[in-house]
This record gives structure tokens, sequence and C-alpha cells, in this order.
């Protein structure tokens, strides 16, 4: 009886070990499955995100479109003056605009200022383009580029057919909106009903051999009815998944019709494998636990624990899958929503008031509000593309720096001017200090040091009231790197601040803090996190401090490379009486510091009235003082009045400067008027002092050159080579009002004609654009560097060109350039370059 009870068991744990082992392969298989198809669902519906921002993409240019033909519908098609006109003012607009007269075969684009006559067979090509819709990638005749162009046919006011078209690089479309997947294996590609690729990712592990779908599937030896389900599904307009082979590996396809261009489909293609590798480990897990159990099938309380576990974890595991999906899907659809927003903002401003200009173009006052806001809209837009381009070319690991020698006291200068404009507008106390700084050369990217130290200031005034305070003191140490100096940028106001969970997220591109305070306030959300990149490419750090309600200090520490050209030339200064006066104690202890090494023993105080006093007693004891510096904003009495206090009780002799942090033109009538005989812009370097001293006491030193908005260029001649019309015109326009002589080439072939066919000396300085037809602007500086006239190597020779990264600069340096001047043209920076170069020691005539 106990043998077969024995058998009996073991006939029940055979049984029960070989249900456990069936319905654990079963069970394997399922979950196997439904990972697999949960999976799928979630390439499917970030494919179909992809599309819908293509589609958005696409459904902003038809909007354009729409509106471009409904102006130029309202234009007979003889007007040609007025559709030049209409078309020219896209000039700046994203892509290439082209307007077509399919009666005549008349063409107006955005960059020239003619309308041109198209060849028949071009004519042709575009009477062959019906209705309104999307073409396929095509060759641009003029560019030599892979092309993609939206097109709408209109009617002209006279009832002649007309078609207007916006083209743009598909490398542009195909870097904007590639989709990859699982750590870059998977890629999304645009393709027609035909299977022909369209747009393809451009990242560098997809696959660019194949260039139609159906040869992938059709060569593999897939079966025949899936391959022609798929073939009718793209001819259809549904939306689906397949699975084929491809080069002995099986591959998802995912596939979805877009709404804004008829035929074309975004599908996404997957390894398998890739797919099944987190489904595999959870198998693999189950496959363990299934052997534990039919080993110990006894104790079956435990298996359905383990059980219970594994299946929580799974469901854990395709949460988790699910929230990531679901984040990357929102992290682009609010990258798309702010970028729509940001720049559809300012371009309806733009266009705007550009059609109200145009309206009210006999009423000059208000055309030039029209013009002052259209300017501050276009300066918005440049920001934000500005912005955009940096954190694009900083992620993509392509931003390098361009390290040169640099001036602090130039940067600081440029600074302050840069900010001043703002503070001064919001009535904002602005102050830069300096601490224990000994070096004034150093090697480092001034652009982009430039763009932090501006990004914390711009945030500063913005982000405090009226009458706040905003400092930034500039502190030198010991660096532990060989041959450089520890700084310390610290960036401190009275502003609003920010709150603790807010300052987590500070450096996160596209984030603002949610308050009403600040809601108000315009701004991208990308300036910290560039800022923050920006260090870390300078190999520095960056830290914030920031209370509610108590304002906000930003510290940047960077090591920097000394100039070991930079040594103390200064010759020994005599033996001067100096006073110097400022309320600010690290100022006073600054510029104490700095005579002491020129070999001055000053008498350094932070009353004005106590100056004044001082200035009288050492006159009635006939010692009077060689140089008298005073603050402009002090306490009690200023600067100003305290020189006409000094004036009134001394003599007229001793010379009196004024320093501020403000702008000279602020105070320069009271000044001048009070007997004050010169300005120096904080913050003081010895430099500063140095030259001060020489100019005003010993009477050795020029003064400073004006930096403004204009200069006077008299008996210059430029050859400005320029292949764009109203590039030619503004640069020609300016340098015309400041009193020089203008010539212009129009490709860089004719710019070296010009240079070698003109006498010795001819020209002061070559503008030299960098994109030109028939020869390039770094060729032709080559070219005219080469040739064997006297001039040939000396002249000055800028780059004028939107090209505005570090390598771009390289590349100018490379070709023989002298200088970079990035457009849009900043007019001051410009003007600077030019009187580095042709200073006023070299003004000369030209005789005619």
């Amino acid at each position: 009886m106990k043998k077969h009870s024995g058998s009996f068991l073991l006939f029940l744990i055979a049984l029960s070990v070989l249900i456990i082992i069936v319905g654990g392969l079963l069970y394997m298989a399922n979950v196997q499955q439904a990972l697999h198809a949960h999976s799928v669902t979630d390439i499917l519906e970030v494919t179909d995100q992809g599309r819908h921002a293509l589609d958005t993409y696409l459904e902003k240019d038809e909007e354009m479109l729409q509106w471009l033909a409904v102006e130029l519908s309202e234009v007979s098609s003889d007007n040609h003056v007025e559709l030049k006109n209409k078309m020219y003012l896209l000039d700046n607009a994203e892509g290439a605009y082209i307007c077509v007269d399919l009666t005549s075969g008349m063409r107006y684009t955005d960059l020239l200022q003619e309308g041109r006559a198209l060849d028949a067979e071009s004519l042709e090509n575009y009477k062959a383009l019906e209705g309104d819709g999307i073409r396929e990638p095509f060759l641009d005749e003029r560019t030599g580029i892979w092309t993609i162009g939206y097109y709408v046919r209109f009617a002209f006011a006279d009832g002649s057919e007309g078609l207007v078209q916006k083209t743009q690089p598909l490398e542009d479309v195909a870097e904007r909106f590639s989709l990859s997947f699982y750590n870059d294996t998977g890629f999304s590609y645009v393709v027609n009903r035909a299977g022909d690729i369209l747009i393809r990712s451009q990242h560098r592990n997809s696959n660019r051999t194949f260039r139609n779908l159906f040869d992938i599937v059709d060569l593999q030896g897939n079966a025949a009815g899936a391959v022609r389900s798929f073939k009718d599904a793209l001819r259809t307009g549904k939306q689906g998944v397949a699975q084929f082979r491809y080069q002995k590996e099986d591959y998802v396809f995912c596939y979805v019709p877009m709404e804004n261009a008829d035929g074309w489909y975004v599908v996404s293609i997957i390894p398998n494998r890739v797919i099944m590798e987190q489904a595999n480990g959870i198998l693999r897990q189950s496959q363990v636990l299934f052997v534990i159990i039919a080993a110990c099938v006894l104790i079956l309380a435990a298996f359905f624990l383990v059980n219970r576990r594994s299946t929580r974890r799974i469901l854990l595991a395709e949460e988790k899958a699910r929230k990531a999906a679901e984040s990357a899907n929102m992290a682009k659809s609010r990258f798309l929503s702010n970028m729509s927003h940001d720049i559809r903002t300012p371009m309806n401003v733009i266009i705007g008031m550009t059609k109200l200009a145009t309206d009210h173009a006999e009423e000059p006052a208000k055309v030039r509000e029209y013009l002052k806001n259209i300017s501050k809209s276009g300066n918005l837009l440049m920001g934000l593309i500005n912005d955009i381009l940096d954190l694009s070319k900083i992620e993509s690991g392509k931003m390098t720096l361009n390290e040169d020698s640099v001036s602090l006291p130039e940067l600081m200068t440029d600074l302050v001017s840069i900010v001043q404009p703002l503070v001064e507008k919001k009535d904002q106390q602005f102050e830069i200090r300096l601490h224990q700084v000994e070096h004034e050369l150093y090697y480092f990217d001034a652009l982009r040091l430039n763009q932090v130290l501006i990004n914390l200031l711009s945030n500063a005034t913005k982000f405090t009231p009226p009458c706040g305070v905003i400092t930034v003191d500039v502190s030198e140490r010991p660096s532990p790197k060989e041959h450089c100096a520890h700084l310390e940028f610290r960036v401190a106001d009275t502003g609003m601040g920010m709150k603790p969970e807010f300052i987590e997220h500070l450096f996160d591109a596209f984030t603002r803090e949610q308050d009403s305070r600040v809601n108000r306030i315009e701004g991208t959300g990308l300036g910290m996190a560039i800022t923050k990149m920006i260090v870390d490419i300078m190999q520095g750090s960056i830290t914030v401090e920031s209370e509610p309600g108590r304002g906000t200090v930003f510290t940047v520490s960077l090591d920097l490379r000394l100039d070991r050209e930079e040594s103390d030339q200064t010759s020994p200064l005599p033996a001067l009486h100096i006073l110097a006066a400022d309320d600010d104690p690290d100022t006073c202890r600054s510029i104490e510091q700095f005579l002491h090494e020129l070999g001055i023993d000053p008498d350094v105080t932070q009353d004005s009235r106590t100056a004044v006093n001082l200035a009288i007693e050492a006159h009635e004891r006939g010692e009077d003082y060689d140089l008298i510096l005073l603050d402009w904003k002090m306490p009690g009495i200023s600067g100003v009045e305290a020189a006409t206090l000094i004036r009134q009780r001394t003599s007229r002799e001793i010379p009196v400067v004024v320093f501020s942090g403000y702008d000279w033109a602020t105070i320069e009538a009271a000044a001048l008027a009070a007997g004050v005989d010169g300005f120096l812009q904080k913050p003081i370097f010895k430099s500063t002092l140095n030259r001060c001293i020489r100019q005003y006491v010993l009477y050795t030193a020029a003064p400073d050159a004006v930096h403004g908005g204009s200069a006077d260029l008299s008996g210059r001649r430029f050859l400005l080579t320029e292949d764009n019309a109203l590039n030619q015109e503004i640069a020609k326009e300016l340098l015309t009002e400041m009193g020089a002589q203008v010539e212009i080439a129009e490709n860089g072939q004719e710019c070296v004609d010009r240079f070698q066919q003109s006498a010795t000396g001819y020209f002061d300085l070559i503008l030299m654009d960098v994109h030109m037809p028939v020869m390039d602007g770094y060729e032709a500086t080559r070219q005219i560097r080469r040739l064997e006239r006297e001039d040939a190597a000396t002249i000055p020779i800028f780059a004028m060109t939107a090209d505005a990264f570090a390598e771009d600069i390289q590349l100018a340096r490379q070709a023989g350039m002298n200088s970079h001047i990035p457009k849009p043209l900043n007019i001051p920076v410009m003007l600077r370059e030019i009187q580095r170069f042709l200073g006023p020691d070299n003004k000369k005539a030209h005789m005619e």
C-alpha cells in the first residue's frame, strides 16, 4: 500500500513538475509576447510624436506660404516693383523664397533685387506643380545641395497664374526632426508610397546605404505576403507595424502616415533583439524561478510569493519604461512648444509692424515707432536663435574655445558699456570692484567669458527692482595649475531671489521659475543652461546662493592661463602727491595698492568732504596735490560737487579726474562746468591709473580714443567685398556717413583684381564677406597676401560673416585676415576694430 502511495506521490510530484514546466513555458512565452507588443506600441507612439512634430513644422511653413500667396494675389503680375518689394521683405526669413509668374516666366526671390526670367525647362517644372503641397527632395540648381520645398499656387490680381515656393536644405530638416531610440540603435526615416527614403537620420550609426525600404525587405528572403501587405499599407495610407529580416537579423518597422505631406510616412526601424533585451532579462529571471519551483514543488506557498514578486518587478519595469517614453515625448513636445511660441511672437511683431510701416510710409513719426518695435523684436529673435544655436553646438560637442591673449581691463570696460544702458533704464546701482588683481593679460576665449558675465548681469537687471544694487567683484588668487591664475567673478544683486526647489533645476534648458513676478519678464530659459555649459567647457565652476526676497549671488571660478609676454614695462614714476576719494572701501584699497606698486604713496579717503579739506589744506601749505581722483557718486557731496569746491579754494592747475561705473555722457556737462579735467571708467586697474597719471600729470600719454557709435573716417578708402546688395547698401551707408570713401566688389575674384590694379596704399582696409560666388573670401584673402607688392601683406582685411563660432574665427586667421566682424553688424564693435588698425595717428588723406 505504501508502495502505491509512494508511486502516486511520485506521480503527483512528476505531474506537478510537468504542469509547472509547461505552465512556466506558456507563461514566459506570453510575457515575452506582451513585453514585445508593449515596447513596439511605445515605439509606434514615439514615431507618431515625431510625425506630429514634422507635421507641425510643415504646417508653419504652409501658413507662411498661404499668407505670402494672399499678399501676392493683391498685386498685378506686371507690377514688378511691388512684387520684388514683397519678396525682398523676406530677406532675413528662415529658408529661401521664390515667386514665379507661370504666365510670363518671371521669378522673384528674397535674395535678388530684380526679377529674372526662368528658362523653359524650369518653367515647365513649376507649371507641373498643381495645387498646394510639398515637393520631394531635389538638387537645388543654385546651391548644389539637396533641398525640400513647399509651394502654393495662386492667381495674381490680373488673373495670371502664379506660384510661391519656400525651400530649405534637406540636412537642416533632418537634423531637427531625426528620432533615435534605445541608445541610438533605432532610427526614423521619412519615405514616400514607393518606399523611397526622402529624409534620413543624420546620426553616424544610422544606415545610409539603402535608398528604398522595399529593396531592404525584397532582397532578404522575407515572406512575399508580408512584403506585399507592407507595400499595400504604405500605398493606402495606413498606420501599423511589420517585422522583416535584414542582414540575418530581425527588424521591427513602425510606420505612420503624415497629415501635411500627402503620401509621406515616418518609418521607425529598430532591431528586434534591442526590443527584446529587457524582456529577455526578465525571462531569464523567470526561468531561474521556475527551476527552483520545480525542485521545491512541496513549498507551493513560496512559489506564489516569488511569482507575485516577479510579476511586480515586471509591472514596475513596464511602468518605468512607459514613464521614460512619456518623459521623452513630453520633453520633445515642450521644446517644440517653447520654440514655436518664442519664435512666432517676435516674428508676428516683425511682419505686422513691417506691414504697418508700409501702410504709413508718409507718416515719419509712426514709421520710426514701428521700426523701433521691429528692431526690438529682431534683437529678441536673434538672441533666441543664438541661444538655440549655442545650446545645439554645445550639446553636440562641436563648440570649441578660441583662446587668445585678452586684456582684462578691456573686457571689463566692454562689459560696463553693455550693462550701463540696462541699469540706467531701471535706475539701479551698478559697481565693479577688484580684489588683489595682479595680472591684466590672460589667455582665454573673451567672447565666451563675456557671454557668461552678460547672461548673469542681464538676469540680475531683469530680476532686480528699480533702485536695486548690482555688484561684480573680481578676485585673483594663486592657481594650483602651472602658469595660471585663479579668478573669481562674483555677480550679486538685491533682486527677488529664487526658491530652493527651483535652484535645483536652474541650469536646465527652458526652465524658468513659475512666479507671477517672473512671468512678466521676457526670457527663453536657455541663458543659464548655456552659461553652465560654457563654464564647464572652460573647466571652471559656477555656484549660486539665493533666497526669495533677498537677492542672488553667482560665483564663476576659472583658472586662466597667464600671458607670459605680460611684464611690467612701466618706466618709474616720480614721487607724486596724489589724493583719491571713493566711498567704497574695496575700491579705495585697490587704488591704494596699485599706486603703491607704481611707486606712489597716496592719500586715500572714503569721504568726499574730507577730500575737499585735504586739498584745501595742502594748497594753503603750498603743497598742492599733483592729481586728485574723485568718485562721482559719494554720500554727502558728489565727486562733481567736490571738484567745484576744490576749484573755488585751490589752484586751477591741479588736474582733477572723476571716475565712475556709469557713462561719462551722463555727467560730462556738469563735470566740465565744475572744472573736471577727465574721466576714468570703473573698474580701475593699475594700467588705468598709470595711463591717467601720464596723461594728466606728466603729459606723456595721448588721450584715449572715444568709444561710441561713430568715428571720423575722413580720407579713408575701403574696399567692401560683398555679394548681397542689401548688405552692401547698409555697410556703405554707415561708412560713408563717417567720411569714408567706399568702393564695392561683388565677389572674391573682383576684389583681388581691384586691389591688384590699384596703386600701392590706395586702399586703407578691406571688408571681406566669406561666402561669395566665383571666389570665396578665404581664397581671395590668401591670393591678396601672396601678391608681390608692398601693401599686400600689411593691408588690414576684416572677415564680415554670419559664421561666428570659434572655428570660423580660426579659419579667418589661417586665411590671413586680421579681424572677424560677425553679422548682423555690431557697429560699435566694427568701429573699435577699425580704430584699432587705422587709429588717428595713422590718418591720411587720399589725393584724387
